[in-house]
Order: structure tokens, then sequence, then C-alpha cells
């Protein structure tokens, strides 16, 4: 694969964990230098995949509830997120060996600690938000933090407790799943707590299924001897009554509004503060421009005609992975595709407080584990599976 492209490639991967910016000027150079590069056939071109059609649904089920949508502009325009989707198959396709594998893994390695460490700098300095110091790293604010890192601590602690794993990249991986650890609870983001929790336990269920009930004690006492401030905002997940909470509530009561009135399409998918207004429930003041909620969002602006898609579209990543772990995968492939789960599922879960799948940060990582995903499929399935008819380029990546 050209140099250029291998450079550009992995720009974008690196400075995914901390710049926007700079991670979509880099994702843009990466799609023009492999559009210019397969027409030359010197690089893949993109493959079917089996996230083909349900993507495909997915976007063409937004696409017409934005046409549908009182507020057109503003819905089309809002879909821009939607073309990350590419990251899925620049990843899928260029990955093309295990070397390029283990170099994104790097990428993600040294970037994503040195935002972590970045992140607890800014904390220990008291330069964070709030009586707690929340730490927002290199974002504005700590809750796109806290997505990222709930990201980054799944693979990062899977190749930490994967068998068969070299010891210096174990070690590495062991120091950079401490780092973002500790910046993701100096984020002080309940809801990417809960969605690491979560990781947590799969991939231990997946990798070391000995260290669960250690884990589970280890999690108890370590609330139980925080000081009275942090503990109380452990606390604050379960209770109804804290003010982030009861505004989930009110977003809860007015989103079933909205799909009652508007079931089939949704209202487009536009900003949501104008419609919230008129769906607030009684004694309701915060407005909104998202539900907090992925699922809710999905609903209101897409109907269950987009949910439907939506969540096929998520039973279609998890498929992927699981497939993935029936191959005849080496160690640190086989940890990475546990972490993918685990990472996926802890961004649900996350999701289910926050609106993470519209934020470009978060579901940029999540693309780039997804097309990871894929080039594994392609690098490890038997070579009898392979559709001959996968590319329309005679261009044959190597394996190793």
């Amino acid at each position: 694969m050209p140099f250029a492209l291998r450079l550009a490639l992995g720009a974008f991967i690196f400075f995914s964990t901390f710049t926007i910016a700079g991670t979509q000027t880099a994702l843009g150079l990466a799609l023009v230098l492999w559009l210019f590069f397969a027409l030359r056939r010197k690089a893949p071109a993109p493959r079917r995949t089996t996230l083909d059609i349900p993507l495909l649904l997915f976007i063409a089920v937004t696409f017409a509830a934005a046409l549908l949508s009182d507020k057109r502009l503003a819905s089309f325009v809002s879909l821009k997120n939607y073309s990350l989707m590419t990251v899925i198959y620049a990843i899928g396709s260029l990955l093309a060996t295990r070397r390029m594998a283990l170099w994104q893994f790097m990428a993600l390695l040294v970037s994503g600690t040195g935002v972590a460490a970045y992140g607890i700098a800014i904390y220990l300095l008291g330069k964070g938000s709030g009586t707690l110091g929340r730490t927002p790293g290199p974002f504005s604010n700590a809750m796109t933090f806290g997505g990222m890192l709930l990201i980054l601590c799944s693979l990062f602690i899977a190749v930490a407790a994967g068998a068969g794993i070299a010891r210096k990249l174990r070690w590495a991986a062991v120091g950079a799943a401490i780092v973002t650890f500790t910046a993701l609870f100096f984020s002080f983001t309940r809801s990417s707590w809960v969605g690491a929790v979560v990781s947590v336990v799969l991939i231990l269920a997946f990798l070391r299924r000995k260290w669960l009930a250690p884990f589970a004690a280890a999690l108890v006492i370590f609330v139980l001897l925080l000081p009275a401030q942090y503990r109380a905002r452990v606390e604050s997940i379960w209770n109804l009554k804290h003010m982030t909470n009861v505004h989930r509530l009110e977003l809860l009561k007015g989103s079933v509004g909205i799909i009652r009135d508007h079931p089939v399409i949704g209202v487009g998918t536009m900003d949501l503060a104008d419609v919230y207004r008129r769906y607030m429930p009684p004694g309701a003041v915060q407005v909104f421009g998202h539900m907090h909620n992925i699922f809710l969002q999905i609903a209101v602006q897409t109907g269950f005609a987009g949910l439907a898609a939506f969540c096929w579209l998520l039973f279609s990543f998890f498929r992927l992975m699981a497939r993935n772990l029936k191959l005849d995968l080496p160690p640190p492939e086989r940890a990475w595709v546990v972490g993918s789960i685990g990472a996926l599922a802890g961004f649900i879960v996350n999701g289910l407080f926050e609106w993470n799948f519209g934020d470009a940060e978060v579901v940029t990582l999540l693309y780039i584990v997804l097309g990871s995903n894929i080039a594994f499929q392609r690098m490890f399935r038997p070579a009898a599976a392979v559709d001959r008819a996968e590319s329309v380029f005679a261009y044959t990546p190597p394996i190793g």
C-alpha cells in the first residue's frame, strides 16, 4: 500500500482520540488518497461487508425522515455526521496486515494514554469544572471525554487480560488501562462509569472468568472508601431525585408524547429543542436539543421505522464481532475483538443516558473499532469462504 495513504490513515487514527479537526482533516485526506490509489489499482476498493444492508437501511430511513420533516433543511444538515460511517469501510479495507493492525493499536495506545494523562493533569491542577473539578480532557465537555475513554479502556483492558499476549504488549496495555481508567473516574461522567463496568464484566467473562468475583469485590470496596463528595456522585446514579435524573425522566415523558404523535417516521433529524418545548411535561423548565438517550432520540427523530433499523444495525455490529470470535484468531486480535464487544456494550449503556451516537468524536472511535473487526474477518477467515466478487479490483492484501 502506498506510503502516503498509510501515513494519512495513521494520522487519522492517532488524532481520533483528541482532536476532531485533525481527525476529520486526516480522514478527508485518507479518503481522497484511497480513491486515487484504488483507481490506479495500488490500493483495495471498498469491499462488501455484513454491515452493508443494515447501514444502508438505517441511512435510507433517516434520509426519509429528513425529507418528510417540517424542518427539512436543518434535518439534512444534521445528517452530516453519518458520513463518518465511511470510517468503517476505510479501516475495514485498508487495514491489510497484522503489522498494520498492531500499529493501529499502538497509535491508539500512545495517543489515548497521552490524552488521558492530560485529562488527569487538568483535574490535579484544579482546572476542571464544577465542585468536583470534572475534567473534559481536550474536549469541550466531560461527557465526550468520558465516552472516548470508555472505548479506549475497553480495548486496553482486554489486551491486558488476554491470554498469550506478548509481555511488552501486555504491560503497555496495563499501563494504558490504568491511566485511562483514572482519567475516566476524574471525568465524573456517571453514564460512562456504568458503561465501563458493564464492559469490564463482559471482557472478564470472555477472557478471565475467575476474575469476576475479585473485580466485583474491589469495585464495592473502592466505592465505600471514596471521600464523601465522590461517593455521593456514585450514589446519584440511582437517585431519582437528583437534578439530572429528574431532567432525563422529563425527557422520557416528553419523548413519549412526541412518538405518540409521530410514530412511523418521526419528526426529522434536526435539533429537537423547539419540538420538545411543545411536549414538555408540567413543571419542566430545562429545554434540551436531544433526548439524552440514543433509543429515544432515534425514535423521536425517525419513528419506529428508524428505531427498528437502528436496533438491527446494533445487532449487526455484535454479530460481526461474535463471528470473529469463531475464527482462528491469534491472541492479540482475539483480545481486541473481545475488547470491541465490551466497548460496544459500554457504548450502548452509556447511550441510555447520553446522545453519544450523535457525538462525532465518540462515534468516530467506535467506527474505527468496527472497521478493524471487518479487517480481521477478511484477514483470518478460511480461504474457501472468500467471496471472489468482493472487489472490482484485482488486489489481494498480504497477511503477515
